[in-house]
Formats: structure tokens, C-alpha cells, sequence
């Protein structure tokens, strides 16, 4: 039977089209086409009362949910009422008395509740929470011993078990090298070709990357004038001849051990690398425990043999400019080259630069970037697979930051946010953060403040795809509403580490993903950080709290940026426009109405 809604005809007797025209009602917001299609499916009804009987009973249900009374506000603003209701008498309950012990309660899963006059009927199902400490009362409905606060942390704080779960359903074009250990493979190889020298094998993954030993002069100026380039010699421009006498004797170079660390593009030296020296000593002495296995104990015997005959030592930081694998540099086939540094020298002047390969396309490699951006894809689907509410990360445009975030289901008085901080690896687990993530919720506060106020290394994130939203600027505008204090940083939110595990280059295993916990701040711990990680925290506009207002020039930032908004929460009103549906994100000032933003033509704040 064909019916038309809104011009378009529709065949009931087609499937795709009876749920296209389904769709096409579920959709409709104009209450007056539906009733010219009812009128209309009236006259057709004699005959073929069982097809329209049906579509007029739908439209008619789409009718009534139009009809329904919705809460308007005198700014224009239009809310459904979604707030709880008693499930015994459908009585509208308000959050805000929520956890005060009589007005209502819920059940432990937040998904049945009672009103207060319910619950005096039912006074034997109204019970404490079980857990120490907490205390508070609930609708025990349910198999649960726990209030609805407690089994919302406990829930999602039992997801992160420390436990290897493999992604099989995840597919991945490995590459067939990382770009880390090729490169240390392409130095070796332009070594050896140009000095016939061979590294010696000491230590694995986090050790010394090459060592290589040279025996008298023509090994050592061989391989100091491939990386440094050959010395020059002052020509004397006197008329009268130099009157330095020669020696006689000239001593020869005995062994010098030449210990390597490559870095590839702009990857920093971790913090006990910048050591070179003790760093150097550590792994030898680790490889001759037989820490790093046989090849490595052997490697570090020789090494050992040349120290006990004299040998010195140098210290060399080869950077290798390497490009992004599928990057037009890739494809366009530029070269590899390397340049030379002091390790563990600060100030040091770079060597000649020393071309490992002419077009880099004639091998295929993975980079740290892939490593990153992969691990952070995985995480992202492993935790919307445990029931994680994905909204996105917080980062600059060079993609540091807070890597995930997630809503959660959360109580009026629960956590409801979780941010993750991911590590990728194709060796092992990474577990470990830097320095400034191990303060957990300040690191996130600090990050999310400067995304939303667009400063430090967040400045370009206003200018993004001419008049588009940048993804990290729609999500801190949207988690800001929940945080309008230091505080709720710490109680508001749930903090996780996600260690991703790939396969090892040329392999195409699955890969395998840890959900753990992000311990909280070290500087509140026992052991009192040396130097704080966040010299100043951006405690932007919450003045009046527990913590000291910034004194740095940071500070220069209004405190009154956040102002109270109308309906609850606070917003920016300097930058972001509070009106839903709006991407203004930086305020202008209209000539006759200030507090008009020029751009949306709408009031930012007061």
C-alpha cells in the first residue's frame, strides 16, 4: 500500500521504505503534519483497515508525545523535564535533595527510586549502605548491599584488574619495522660501511643503543670524521716559520669504547639517560649480571676487557630525522639523514650531516607517532567495549594532553568523569608517566584549564578548519560544567592508566590492552616531589577555595572568569558563547551593548 507523509511517497510493502517511513514520524516536529496525514489516511482506511489502522495508531502516538508539556524558561531556553521520578507513584523528584536521607532514595544500580512518602510505606526495604565508612541509606530493591554512590566507584574502579585483555577483533597494518630500532639498524649498517666497524651488543630495549670500539688512530679519526667530520688545522699566516718544536715520539691511540644513544626526530632523552655517564655505567654492569642475556654478557666482557687496558671512553647523541610513515615526506621518497651530538652535554654543537638513506619510502618503518595514535584508537574502543561514555581527548595540536575522557553514569553526589592516560609499547607494558603525570588530577585540571582558556600551548586551538569547533574546545566546554572548584577535580572524577600493547614489528599478532589505576598525586604522597612537576596549576576562576590564588603570570587571568550561569554550573564569559548550539568561542564586544558578543550576537556573561 502506498501512503505519502510530507511529500514522499512511501511502498508499506517494502521493507527499507516502511522503516524509512517510520523513521520519517519518529523525526516530525510539526504537530499539523501529522494530523493532514491522518485526515488523509482516513479516506484510504476502507479496504486496508490493518496497514493504515497501524500507521494512523503511530502517527497518533508521535502526536501525543508532541502534545506533551515541556518546562520553558522566560530566555527562550526549552528543556524536556527529565528529571527522576518515584517508581512506585511517578512523583517528580529534584536532584538537589539527593543524600539527604529523607527526601528520596535510589537503588544501588541508580535506576529505580522512591519518594519519601513511598518510602515510609516500604520502611523494611530502606537500608544503610554495607560499606565502611559510608553509611548512607538506600532503596534495597535490589540484590545489592550498597548505596548508589559506592556501587557506581566500585563498578567502574573494578573494570581496571591489572589483567591483559587481547583486542582479537582489532586489525592492524603493521608496519614491518618501528622507526626507533630501524634507525638504530640504518646507523649500524652506515658505520660499517664506512669504516668497516661492527656494534657490539651490551644491552636490550632500554639500554645502550650501539657500542662500538676503535683500536689506535686510523679507526678512530676513520669513524670520528663520519660523524663529526674531519678536524681542521689552523694555517699560519706569519712570515717567520713556527718555532713549536716536534716531538719526536708521538704516542698512538690505544682503544677508545664509543657508547651510542639514537633518538629519532625530536624524542628527548629520559630522565636517567641525561646522565649519560651513569647511565653507561648501570647498563654494563647490569649486562654483566646477565640481565640483558648471553649476546649481551658477552658484548659487556669485551667492554670490560678494553676498561682494564686503558680504554676510554666517548659518549655520542645520534638524532635521526626520519619521516612519518604515510606523511607526503614518506611518500615523496626524502631522504634519512643523522647529525651527531655530545651525550649528556648541554650546549653542544651538532656534526656533519650524514645521509643513512636516500629515499626513505624504499622501506617501510613505524614511527613513535604511529605507536601513539594507534594505542590511543584501541583504547578508545576497549573502553567504550567496558561501557565508558567516549568524549574525547584534551590535547594540543601536537596531540599532548589528556589523551581520553568519559562521562560516566554518575549519582548527583558520584564521580561523573573519568579521564585516561594512555601508554603504547610494542616491547612490553609501558606502565610508567612522566613527571607531570604523576600528579594526576592536577596534571588534568592544568591541561583542561589551559585548553579552555586557549593559552600556553593551547593557543591555536581557536583556529581549527576555518569556523569549525576544535574537538578538545567542545569537550573542556562540556566537562567545565560539572567542575566549578579544585575540589571536584579530585571527588567529580576517576582517574585510569591504559597500557596498550602492540605487536612486534613485521608481526600481525593482536594486540593487548591493561586497564590500571592512575595513582593520585605523588606530591601528596609521602615522599615530597623535589621539584613540582606544575610549578604554578591554573586555579582559574575559583577563587574562594582552599587553594592559593596564582601568582604567576598566569594570574593576570581574571578570577572572575567563570561567572555563575543562569540555570546552574558556570561559564567563560570571555570566550565561550553559554548559548547551546553556538560555536562562538571568542568574545567581541558590540559598540552599543557591550556585553553583546558581536560575532553571535549573543550575551557571553554579565
Amino acid at each position: 500500500m502506498k501512503i505519502t507523509f510530507d511529500g514522499i511517497e512511501y511502498e508499506t510493502d517494502d521493507t527499507s521504505q516502511k522503516d524509512a517511513l517510520a523513521l520519517a514520524i519518529d523525526t516530525c516536529v510539526a504537530a499539523w503534519k501529522l494530523d493532514q496525514a491522518i485526515i488523509a489516511l482516513r479516506f484510504k482506511s476502507f479496504g486496508n483497515e490493518t496497514v493504515t489502522g497501524t500507521v494512523i495508531a503511530y502517527m497518533e502516538k508521535r502526536r501525543r508525545q508532541l502534545e506533551t508539556p515541556q518546562v520553558t524558561f522566560t530566555q527562550g531556553f526549552v528543556f524536556r523535564d527529565d528529571r527522576k521520578k518515584c517508581t512506585v507513584c511517578t512523583a517528580p523528584l529534584e536532584l538537589e535533595t539527593y543524600g539527604t536521607g529523607s527526601d528520596w532514595f535510589s537503588s544501588s544500580d541508580f535506576n529505580q527510586f522512591i519518594c519519601g512518602p513511598c518510602a515510609m510505606k516500604q520502611s523494611s526495604n530502606i537500608k544503610a549502605c554495607s560499606k565502611t565508612g559510608c553509611g548512607r541509606l538506600f532503596w534495597a530493591c535490589t540484590s545489592q548491599t550498597t548505596c548508589a554512590d559506592c556501587y557506581a566507584r566500585s563498578h567502574y574502579e573494578g573494570l581496571a584488574r591489572d589483567q591483559a585483555i587481547t583486542m582479537s577483533q582489532v586489525t592492524l597494518d603493521v608496519p614491518q619495522y618501528h622507526g626507533g630500532v630501524h634507525a638504530e639498524i640504518l646507523f649500524r649498517n652506515f658505520i660499517k660501511a664506512q669504516t668497516n666497524l661492527d656494534s657490539i651488543c651490551v644491552s636490550r630495549n632500554n639500554g645502550i643503543d650501539l657500542v662500538f670500539i676503535t683500536n689506535g688512530d686510523a679507526e678512530y679519526d676513520s669513524l670520528r670524521n663520519c660523524m663529526v667530520g674531519p678536524s681542521t688545522v689552523p694555517v699560519s699566516t706569519s712570515r717567520f716559520p713556527s718555532r713549536t718544536r716536534t716531538q719526536r715520539f708521538v704516542p698512538q691511540r690505544g682503544r677508545v669504547i664509543h657508547c651510542i644513544e639514537v633518538k629519532v626526530n625530536d624524542a628527548q632523552c629520559s630522565k636517567a639517560q641525561k646522565n649519560a655517564e651513569k647511565f653507561v655505567n648501570d647498563r654494563i654492569k647490569r649486562a654483566l649480571k646477565g640481565e640483558y642475556g648471553d649476546d649481551a654478557l658477552a658484548g659487556a666482557g669485551t667492554v670490560e676487557a678494553a676498561m682494564n687496558k686503558g680504554a676510554e671512553f666517548e659518549l655520542h647523541l645520534i638524532r635521526v630525522s626520519m619521516p612519518r610513515f604515510g606523511t607526503t615526506e614518506y611518500t615523496q621518497g626524502a631522504p634519512i639523514t643523522a647529525v651527531r651530538y655530545p651525550w649528556g652535554e648541554t650546549g653542544g654543537t651538532g656534526g656533519i650531516q650524514m645521509t643513512l638513506l636516500a629515499q626513505c619510502n624504499s622501506i617501510t618503518y613505524m614511527d613513535s607517532a604511529w605507536i601513539g595514535d594507534t594505542g590511543e584508537r584501541i583504547a578508545t574502543q576497549f573502553l567504550a567495549q567496558l561501557g565508558f561514555d567516549i568524549r574525547g581527548p584534551v590535547q594540543n595540536n601536537t596531540g599532548n594532553g589528556v589523551d581520553i575522557t568519559a562521562k560516566l553514569k554518575h549519582t548527583p553526589t558520584s564521580p561523573r568523569w573519568a579521564f585516561f592516560e594512555v601508554k603504547a609499547s610494542t616491547a612490553k607494558f609501558q606502565t610508567s608517566l612522566e613527571h607531570a603525570e604523576e600528579e594526576q588530577w592536577m596534571f588534568v585540571m592544568d591541561r583542561c584549564s589551559k585548553a579552555l582558556m586557549h593559552i600556553d600551548k593551547y593557543k591555536g586551538l581557536g583556529a581549527y578548519q576555518g569556523s569549525s569547533v576544535h574537538p578538545t574546545v567542545r569537550t573542556v566546554n562540556d566537562l567545565f560544567w560539572d567542575f566549578q572548584s579544585p575540589e571536584h577535580w579530585e571527588t567529580r572524577a576517576l582517574y585510569f592508566r591504559v597500557a596498550v600493547r602492540l605487536p612486534d614489528p613485521g608481526q600481525n599478532d593482536a594486540p593487548q590492552v591493561k586497564l590500571l589505576l592512575w595513582a593520585s598525586p605523588r606530591s601528596q604522597g609521602t615522599k615530597a616531589l623535589v621539584k613540582d612537576p606544575i610549578p604554578q596549576p591554573l586555579f582559574i576562576g575559583y577563587g574562594g577555595s582552599s587553594f592559593p590564588t596564582p601568582t604567576s603570570s598566569v594570574g593576570k587571568v581574571s578570577m572572575q572568569t567563570f561567572a555563575p550561569h543562569p540555570f546552574g554550573g558556570r561559564y567563560d564569559n570571555v570566550h565561550s558563547c553559554f548559548v547551546m548550539g553556538c560555536d562562538c568561542s571568542q568574545f567581541v564586544p558590540t559598540l552599543l551593548f557591550p556585553k553583546t558578543c558581536k560575532t553571535c550576537l549573543h550575551d557571553h556573561g554579565s
